[in-house]
């Protein structure tokens, strides 16, 4: 593995948020009107959340994934090569933290799978391209506080870290705030671009939920018209009968309980699977033909972890409210501010690595608004502290 190149501030990474109308439900400063969208095919069942959220119980064969023209001819992997067993069971850690109060009616049974029921709206999702290292008058209303991995060769077999859990304040409806870890390949700023993300995210025009929601994204040529968040096209794979994308989650309490997310995303070198586990527990993934042929489908080059907002007020992130992460300097510490650790590459031989805080490239365009703090635990370990309150 080679270590990241001289040019790594040249490093650009497109991002384009998906296309998509969504939902209906309170959040701050207003509402956003919207119907139900009509149920999936194969629906057997379904169940609402306490929250609202209506969950479709879909035939786990006729879910949205195998409506992907590059996927007519999938074998459905049920649980990753690496990891045998039977029926699937609850994980205690997950039921803390997802609300899984849809469940108590019964739950999804056995080869079936849950779907967050879109709502839709006549208010679309913005869709752009920035640059992490431009200056961030160019990032058109996103600021972002990320790290950087590169191997250095499109080798990489996975990434993982765990994420503290926040429910930031948005100064509007259609802001955004999330963080999230991503695995790319390819050249950034092109079509030759394809990445795997997944995180938490608070987005109330997307999702129509007055808090954050656990999400999955894809894109296989930059952004270009491939891709979209969670199962609203064909694409990912869900496996897991209990958890969802878009499903809501709980939050960490400044000065208090701190909930984490652990991810972990590995490539399964028998199928090319790229596998989602949350605290251990198999959900889906990401299969090797929606990227038909370019780098993803046998390797990553560059991993990413860390927060973005979107300030959908026009000033570039620069007069924003919004916060990011839990909304409070890094400099705070534990227990206050947003933070990634156990930060992990997985190798082309498919083994787990620490990344030391030497190998890792940090950026935050916009410091006086959302800023970033690397900080070592007890053992040695590193955290990326990361957040902020906005600029008002």
């Amino acid at each position: 593995m080679r270590k990241r190149g001289d040019n790594m501030q040249k490093f650009y990474f497109s991002v384009v948020l998906a296309s998509a109308y969504l939902l209906s439900s309170c959040a701050e400063g207003g509402s956003i009107p919207g119907r139900l969208a009509k149920k999936p095919k194969g629906t057997v069942k379904t169940l609402k959340a306490d929250n609202g959220d209506i969950i479709d119980c879909v035939d786990i064969y006729k879910q949205p994934a195998f409506d992907h023209p590059l996927m007519k001819n999938h074998t459905l992997q049920t649980t990753p090569s690496w990891r045998k067993y039977g029926a699937q069971r609850n994980n205690p850690i997950l039921d803390s933290l997802f609300d899984i109060s849809w469940r108590k009616n019964g739950g999804c049974a056995e080869g079936s799978i849950p779907i967050v029921r879109s709502v839709l709206s006549n208010r679309p999702i913005i869709r752009k391209n920035m640059s992490f290292f431009d200056p961030a008058s160019y990032n058109q209303g996103h600021q972002y506080a990320v790290i950087f991995f590169n191997y250095g060769q499109a080798s990489m077999q996975g990434g993982r870290a765990t994420i503290s859990q926040w429910d930031p304040s948005l100064a509007r409806p259609a802001d955004f705030s999330l963080s999230q870890i991503w695995i790319t390949g390819g050249q950034s700023g092109t079509t030759n671009l394809q990445t795997i993300e997944a995180g938490w995210q608070k987005y109330p025009q997307r999702t129509g939920v007055n808090g954050p929601t656990f999400f999955v994204y894809w894109t296989a040529n930059g952004y270009s018209g491939t891709g979209c968040y969670d199962l609203t096209c064909p694409g990912w794979v869900l496996t897991s009968s209990k958890y969802s994308p878009g499903m809501t989650l709980q939050s960490s309490a400044y000065g208090g309980q701190q909930i984490e997310l652990a991810m972990d995303i590995k490539r399964d070198q028998s199928t090319g699977n790229w596998w989602l586990n949350l605290w251990g527990t198999p959900i889906g993934y990401w299969p090797p033909s929606i990227y038909n042929g370019g780098v993803l489908t046998s390797g990553a080059d560059t991993l990413l972890w860390g927060g973005e907002i979107l300030d959908s007020s026009g000033s570039d992130g620069f007069h924003t409210l919004t916060q990011m992460g839990s909304g409070h300097f890094p400099s705070e510490g534990y227990r206050k501010a947003s933070y990634v650790q156990n930060i992990v590459y997985i190798d082309d031989s498919g083994n787990a690595n620490g990344i030391s805080q030497n190998q890792l490239s940090p950026t935050a365009p916009a410091p006086n608004c959302y800023n970033y703090q690397f900080q070592q635990g007890n053992s040695g370990q590193v955290y990326f502290f990361y957040g902020g309150p906005g600029c008002s």
